[in-house]
């Protein structure tokens, strides 16, 4: 299978993307936010080699890179990438089914700690610097934004570590951490007095910011309803601060922000704070005309070699500074392999110059544990900046093979399958896992009823996930199929049902569980339990 597959590195002009994009597969779909974030950094001059390529198929089919053409194609620019090419075609589903990464995943694997905290306080810093902080649907900053942020204000995580080891918790962490390394910088004396009124109220007087702080922070402790946002109680916060240094009492502690029926006031400014810097993009840098394809000397490799369990720990003692395990992700690989269902996809492993693993130790660890042996891609001599970049393009759903193609909701039908697996085919011990690619494509191919049953479920959406629903309703037409599809209809419609019939109180059920939000398993049992109730019925 791997005897045709080739590798070569490339500079892929615009133009020969557009000849490429011609290969797309008919229902592959662009990501405008993903080919925006690929196209800036092209011309930016920041797009990173990291070894993912394009991969074209034995028949010549665009596999893989779809985003990363058409993003050339915006930016009018060249990138290196690399090309894979005589991929085998039927192995379309394995392709970027692995766990993606967060930008906190890749701050832990710079040994960067308390890196979810720090995520979310450099989101909040730099929304706070555009005056967007407090306003609903602001996007998320940029990764390289934050690295920006991060590289250019390194006292972050120390701010984020000082927060995590306050005594005293009263203000909630999304509050306090940003708060902490805000007014640390602005105005320390106060921002340490404030956190000492907020601590213990009781000394002071009720003008004091940091009381009047307090109290709103008990109100929504004692009252869910009262409970603030922490958008807005960080700003309540600033604006204690701010009287705190001045040393002003106050009378109440307000801000609108956004209410109802009136523009929303500006989100309060802290005073003597002036923000992280530039953080923004750089001016555009020259982008060269041509990108060199790789010469003989280059230090860049690659070959297809077949790892096994002593390869693999090999390998594993070279991942200084990758994300944490998910051991979940581990076993549904190791699942695949021990299964049979491991298929070569073109996706590398990849190692920097020094030898440092930046990418595969999902695989790695995998093949330990399935005690088995796969053969996959490797590249060593990327650059060690490669690694931030993995997995930042949108996960693709499923896919289920040119034979299935034709469906629609492949979601849908990706839920239905894995809730039969968890129900009927999950090993034991893995609680929580989720199927894999390949396994998902098997019980759509074995139980093409899933396919058609998912109209059904769409139908009864207002009555419990379509997921829930459709897969529910095939355990019931399996069952009984007889009886079952006449009791589908009945729950569908409801109709010519007598007063105090079984089905419509099933029907009221299920819509109340819809209301209330309740797990699937409890919206799945309920409509299983509703059917076991009518059988019962029927049979006597």
């Amino acid at each position: 299978m791997t005897a045709s597959m080739t590798f070569r590195q490339a500079g892929l002009t615009p133009a020969e993307a557009a000849a490429m994009l011609t290969r797309r597969r008919p229902v592959s779909r662009s990501n405008p936010a993903a080919i925006r974030s690929y196209a800036e950094a092209m011309r930016q001059g920041r797009w990173v080699l990291n070894g993912m390529p394009i991969i074209l198929s034995r028949s010549g089919v665009l596999l893989d890179g779809l985003q990363r053409l058409e993003a050339c194609m915006a930016a009018g620019v060249p990138f290196p990438t690399f090309i894979a090419e005589n991929v085998a075609d039927d192995v379309l589903h394995t392709i970027d089914q692995q766990r993606r990464r967060s930008f906190a995943g890749v701050l832990e694997a710079r040994g960067i700690r308390h890196a979810r905290a720090v995520q979310a306080m450099l989101a909040k810093l730099i929304h706070y610097d555009d005056g967007r902080l407090g306003r609903d649907g602001v996007a998320a900053p940029s990764w390289a934004r934050m690295e920006r942020a991060l590289a250019a204000n390194p006292d972050i995580a120390a701010a984020a570590a000082a927060s995590l080891s306050e005594v005293d918790t009263t203000l909630p962490e999304p509050v306090r951490t940003p708060l902490l390394f805000m007014g640390r910088r602005a105005a320390p004396g106060a921002m340490a007095q404030l956190l000492a009124v907020v601590a213990d109220p009781d000394r002071h007087p009720l003008t004091e910011p940091g009381v009047l702080l307090r109290h709103e922070i008990d109100r929504g402790r004692e009252d869910g309803a009262a409970r603030l946002a922490p958008g807005r109680l960080l700003a309540l916060s600033i604006l204690a601060l701010n009287a705190t240094g001045r040393g002003t009492a106050l009378r109440r502690l307000a801000w609108t922000g956004g209410a109802p029926g009136r523009p929303a006031d500006p989100y309060p400014r802290l005073e003597g704070y002036a923000g992280l810097g530039e953080t923004r993009l750089p001016a555009a840098v020259p982008v060269p005309e041509a990108i060199p394809t790789q010469e003989s000397g280059s230090a860049l490799r690659w070959a297809i070699e077949s790892i096994d369990p002593a390869r693999a720990e090999a390998y594993l003692r070279h991942n200084t500074r990758n994300r944490r395990i998910v051991q979940a992700h581990v076993n549904a690989i190791a699942r695949d392999i021990v299964a049979g269902r491991w298929m070569v996809n073109a996706q590398p492993i990849c190692f920097a110059a020094d030898g440092t693993l930046l990418n595969g130790q999902h695989r790695l660890m995998a093949v330990i544990l399935a005690d088995g042996a796969i053969e996959v891609p490797v590249i060593r001599g990327l650059e060690p900046a490669a690694q931030a970049t993995y997995d930042l393009h949108a996960k693709r759903s499923p896919e289920f093979g040119p034979a299935l193609e034709s469906f629609g909701d492949r979601a849908l039908v990706s839920a239905m399958a894995n809730l039969l697996w968890r129900r009927e085919l999950r090993p034991p011990g893995a609680r929580h896992a989720k199927a894999t690619a390949a396994e998902i494509r098997d019980i759509v191919c074995n139980h093409p009823r899933l396919l058609e049953l998912r109209s059904f479920g769409r139908k009864m959406i207002d009555h419990g996930r379509a997921s829930v629903m459709g897969y529910g309703a095939y355990v019931i037409e399996r069952s009984d199929p007889v009886r079952g599809p006449d009791f589908l209809r009945a729950l569908e419609t409801g109709a010519e049902l007598a007063t105090g019939h079984p089905i419509l109180a099933l029907r009221r059920q299920l819509q109340r569980l819809r209301r209330d939000k309740v797990p699937q398993e409890d919206q799945l049992a309920a409509l299983l339990g509703g059917w076991e109730r009518y059988r019962g019925r029927a049979g006597r």
